[in-house]
């Protein structure tokens, strides 16, 4: 898999402005459809199509939000403390402290950049296409309101190239909002490749500055030094939103998260006294049909159902059990469904999906998803299990960037949920589901 050098589409790379917006507009042909504060039905294959609620345009925005408060002087202080004392931590996987993060960027100077990331990058879920499709003018409040806490007036809104919806629904808010003459802060789209890595933070800022959107070799802190050298603070699209609803004095807790069902997906506003068990029955599930759920993402966390069901959707809960919402993610597993097999056909994706620039991905991620595929078919080699331990022992804490460390937690949490089925296809004897349908969406990567 080769990936290009120069991922960023220099049509959406512009300043909304003059003749820019004309642009913008011919393109914002089309109207999207949805709704934030109810589930929100996807298509199993399609992030463009949500069922069934409304679109906020700006006026609709207003009429219920209000205007956009500023972030500038002592008001941008006041927000930067209300944001600290709700403890808002990021929402796009790594719940990095929101304050702690624009107070480093300040005293490193401030300025720079402000990139509000949208390219959701796990399969499996769709809450930031939805917020962004359906409550584009939240996310670009607390993007401007970060902007001038910070004191830049240079904005990124950070999206996947096949992403066409979002697109469109993200270009028609800023052309709304040019025409209007609300850009006090100059906006910029910048579209990288549909790949699994495109937003994690550093292939962002390598992105931007006209490398490929991978992850940097070297960590360094982006709020510090990011794009050019200067403080570069990137957050989820869900985390603006919340700065949005903040500075008007709205609720900043809880999390949008993605129920992956067999055929679909729901976007719910759950808050952190939800329990796995309350979300699915709000949903109108059978709560006994399920055997675990997988928790974060496609580098999350297997939990066994009944331990799973009455536990908050809150992070502080989630760490006693050993695991985070990281993106969002939660996809029960039906008991006619085997764990193993959807294990290995995640370890799949994670190990096609890497960078290929370090050992753990080069390597290790491909070892790993191998001999996990022998187990799930029942046809292990002596000596398998061991290898498992050995391999994850070797990739966690190793890699470039943390996407190794998923795909052990993923495996490591497979083999203790499913300890039972282990068993049975360490010994040749696969289990009922193994040859069941396939839940969860994988895509393929080219």
């Amino acid at each position: 898999m080769s990936h290009p050098p120069v991922p960023i589409d220099q049509r959406w790379l512009h300043a909304v402005s003059g003749s820019a917006v004309a642009e913008l507009d011919a393109w914002a042909d089309e109207e999207p459809a949805g709704l934030l504060d109810a589930p929100v039905m996807f298509g199993l294959h399609s992030r463009s199509h949500p069922v069934g609620a409304e679109v906020h345009d700006l006026d609709g925005h207003e009429v219920t939000y209000g205007p956009r408060p500023s972030g500038s002087g002592l008001r941008g202080e006041v927000l930067l403390d209300a944001i600290a004392q709700r403890e808002l931590t990021g929402r796009g996987g790594g719940h990095f402290p929101v304050a702690a993060k624009w107070r480093a960027a300040l005293a490193a100077g401030g300025g720079g950049l402000v990139v509000a990331n949208g390219a959701e990058g796990e399969p499996a879920s769709v809450k930031d296409a939805a917020l962004l499709q359906l409550r584009p003018h939240l996310v670009l409040d607390g993007l401007a309101l970060a902007a001038e806490v910070l004191g830049t007036r240079h904005a990124v809104i950070w999206l996947h190239a096949g992403d066409l919806a979002t697109q469109r629904s993200v270009s028609r808010a800023l052309v709304e909002r040019a025409t209007r003459g609300d850009l006090g802060i100059e906006m910029r789209i910048a579209v990288g490749p549909d790949h699994y890595l495109t937003g994690e933070s550093s292939s962002i800022v390598r992105g931007l500055e006209g490398g490929p959107a991978l992850p940097y070799l070297a960590r360094r802190p982006a709020a510090v030094a990011g794009v050019g050298g200067r403080p570069t603070v990137v957050h989820n699209v869900e985390t603006l939103a919340r700065v949005g609803l903040a500075a008007r004095n709205g609720a900043a807790d809880g999390a949008l998260v993605t129920l992956v069902g067999p055929r679909s997906r729901v976007v719910y506003s759950a808050s952190p006294l939800h329990t796995f068990g309350g979300l699915l029955e709000e949903a109108g599930a059978t709560l006994d049909a399920f055997q675990a759920v997988l928790v974060g993402g496609y580098g999350g966390s297997w939990l066994p159902w009944p331990q799973a069901a009455h536990v908050p959707l809150s992070e502080s809960s989630l760490r006693q059990v050993g695991a985070s919402m990281g993106a969002g993610v939660v996809a029960p597993l039906p008991r006619a469904a085997c764990g193993l097999t959807e294990t290995s056909r995640l370890l799949d994706f994670l190990a096609a999906s890497s960078a290929r620039q370090c050992g753990p991905c080069v390597f290790g991620l491909p070892a790993l998803a191998d001999v996990f595929r022998r187990l799930a078919t029942g046809r292990p080699s002596r000596g398998d299990l061991k290898a498992l331990d050995r391999y994850a022992g070797e990739i966690k804490g190793r890699g470039a960037c943390h996407h190794p460390d998923g795909a052990v937690r993923l495996a490591r949490t497979a083999l203790h949920c499913f300890a039972d089925d282990v068993r049975r296809h360490a010994t040749g004897r696969p289990c009922p589901g193994a040859s069941g349908p396939v839940v969860l969406p994988v895509p393929e990567v080219t």
